[in-house]
């Protein structure tokens, strides 16, 4: 059946999944362009790809290594990516979302490396990476600072040995970055490729109040927020390390306000969603922690898929 390839992690596994993403790559080209770097579909062609198969290494490693299922280590992630985000409501590319979530979501995986190690050195390079990449994401969206409340959340409330230079590195990386690149960018006049805002500026526009008008596009993922939502409270209630409930209770408040933030934005693209797609497919990906019957796990899989074609492209 489709899942069968991924019921353990192997080079087969990985290469059907790279090539999903290949796939995706290739529509998402044939999508209207709203904001990019480049004209050339060459060129987002390649930092699309790249993009995805950076939040795919991020997936693997959180989902995978990391799992509270260290005996039972399947593949399936591998396949829920690019199903996921096949059936986001994408109506044109905007790049942004989709580059600094990818640098969101590697930082993200730097930083649970971060709590499964215990030498201090390399714990700070781990967070010194994440702090870095999550900068980057701020200069492509300046409201991705607010991000960094996320780790520090986690430093204050997490059952680890604290050490102040943790929370100088995660503080002042950002500071040494951004004024400097926001200064160069002036300079070159490249302010409009960077420093995109959702509050300020002109090109994220902002409602006066909450608006949820979803149309049938929006049925697949319904779907998948569905069965997060089972996952979650199936995983919450399994987990007895206080550091990993931490991080997932961070996880679920960093999927309801962005979520909630989306639904303020006037003009939705749907490459907002590549937000939430580690989230979404770390917790999905529990289900499939204890054997379950391929019965149910193909039912899973092909709901997704067959609600994606019906209400995206038939309907």
């Amino acid at each position: 059946m489709i899942t069968k390839a991924f019921e353990k992690f192997s080079y087969t596994s990985a290469g059907i999944s790279s090539l999903l993403l290949l796939g995706i790559t290739y529509y998402y080209l044939t999508l209207p362009l709203k904001w990019s770097f480049f004209e050339s579909k060459i060129f987002n062609g390649l930092l699309i790809f790249g993009a995805l198969m950076l939040t795919n290494h991020a997936i693997d490693t959180i989902t995978r290594q990391l799992t509270i299922e260290r005996a039972n280590r399947n593949a399936y992630h591998l396949l829920l990516y690019p199903i996921l985000i096949f059936s986001f409501p994408i109506e044109s590319i905007d790049m942004r979302f989709i580059l600094s979530s990818a640098a969101i979501w590697s930082a993200w995986r730097n930083m649970r490396i971060f709590f499964e190690l215990t030498n201090n050195e390399k714990q700070k390079r781990r967070l010194f990476d994440a702090s870095l990449l999550l900068s980057f994401a701020s200069l492509i969206i300046l409201e991705n600072l607010i991000i960094f409340i996320y780790p520090l959340i986690v430093l204050i409330t997490a059952n680890i040995k604290r050490d102040f230079k943790h929370f100088i590195i995660l503080f002042f990386t950002p500071f040494l970055i951004i004024p400097p690149a926001y200064v160069i960018s002036s300079f070159f006049s490249l302010d409009s490729y960077l420093f995109s805002s959702y509050f300020f500026g002109d090109q994220l526009q902002i409602l006066n109040g909450f608006k949820l008008n979803l149309s049938t596009d929006y049925i697949p993922i319904s779907i998948i927020f569905i069965l997060y939502l089972i996952s979650f409270l199936i995983k919450f209630f399994r987990t007895f390390s206080l550091n990993r409930r931490v991080l997932d209770i961070v996880g679920f408040v960093f999927t309801a306000f962005t979520s909630y933030l989306f639904f303020y934005q006037q003009d939705l693209s749907g490459s907002e969603f590549h937000y939430l797609s580690l989230i979404l497919v770390y917790f999905i990906s529990q289900l499939f922690a204890k054997k379950i019957s391929s019965l149910y796990l193909n039912f899973i899989f092909t709901s997704i898929i067959v609600s994606t074609i019906i209400f995206k492209f038939i309907i």
